[in-house]
């Protein structure tokens, strides 16, 4: 149909991404069906007294459901990220330089031996040797040996590779939400210096692309109502990704209120203007076209 609105980029992006190879090859989805079994393990796992590392939010080690007292905040911060870099050799100097930003103590280095001796021995009385979890040294390095799965930052990134190879929207939203689920707060939240910030930038980042994700399958369902809500605040928190922005438009259209939908962009629109200078994407720009003319393709297929 002439006038007819394009299938949307922005929008469009990860879903070409998702399926532009057609159905899944038997590599993929033998890959998917590990992941799947390796995320679901550790849940069963959660009441045997198995340890769970918590990185997303405040540093948080777990035997079953019992936790683990870690000692004080630089402890964590060297247990975090050993937890990070699992079964990695992990510098000793790149300990000293994360957990002192600037001017370590000439006893840094020491430091770090003694809170990771402190570590040893907290695991060990926790039990968590007898399941293949130890902190070990070799040469100038340390290394957290475990099961990554028993990383929450690790089963995250596993539950959303696993549902980015899931072709049902229903079951990729579900994987979606349960890896975002997994998050409590910032990463590292109670430990992190200016550096560890930084360092954990591209997993934010990660988490954030996550939301679109799900939003995306969200509205490929038909559930526009129901994510107007959680879109609007999404948006809200992060004013400047516009593919947030197209979602919640596309939402408020799709649920009967187009004036609320062009709101929200012109809203935006000069919040870029005013704080950044930029106008809104050319993608965005058709999008608020399309729905001033109630483009029919805007609707769900």
């Amino acid at each position: 149909m002439a006038g007819a609105f394009p299938l949307w980029s922005v929008l469009a992006e990860y879903e070409e991404h998702a399926h532009s190879a057609g159905p899944p090859h038997h590599r993929e989805q033998r890959r998917s069906e590990t992941l799947r079994s390796e995320a679901e393990e550790v849940q069963r796992r959660h009441g045997g007294g198995a340890v769970e590392f918590r990185l997303l939010g405040a540093v948080e080690a777990w035997a079953g459901d019992r936790q683990i007292d870690l000692g004080p905040r630089q402890q964590r911060l060297v247990l975090a990220i050993l937890a990070l870099n699992v079964n990695q050799l992990v510098p000793l100097d790149r300990l000293v330089d994360l957990t002192w930003p600037e001017s370590p103590p000439h006893t840094a280095r020491h430091a770090i031996h003694v809170r990771v001796s402190q570590l040893r021995t907290i695991l060990a009385t926790a039990g968590a040797d007898h399941g293949n979890v130890k902190i070990s040294t070799r040469g100038p390095t340390y290394v957290l040996q475990a099961d990554p799965m028993s990383v929450d930052a690790h089963r995250f990134r596993a539950l959303l590779a696993t549902a980015r190879l899931e072709p049902d929207d229903l079951e990729r939203a579900s994987m979606l939400r349960r890896a975002l689920d997994l998050w409590h707060g910032p990463p590292l939240a109670d430990v992190a210096t200016p550096r560890v910030e930084e360092l954990c930038w591209g997993l934010e980042e990660t988490r954030l692309t996550a939301l679109e994700e799900l939003s995306d399958a969200q509205l490929r369902l038909g559930r526009h109502e129901e994510v107007v809500d959680e879109l609007a605040e999404y948006a809200r928190q992060h004013p400047y990704r516009q593919r947030l922005l197209a979602q919640l438009m596309l939402a408020l259209y799709r649920a009967g209120r187009p004036a609320d939908a062009l709101i929200a962009y012109r809203h935006a629109r000069s919040r870029l203007v005013d704080e950044l200078g930029l106008d809104p994407s050319p993608q965005l720009q058709q999008l608020e076209r399309a729905i001033l003319r109630g483009d029919p393709s805007l609707d769900l297929p």
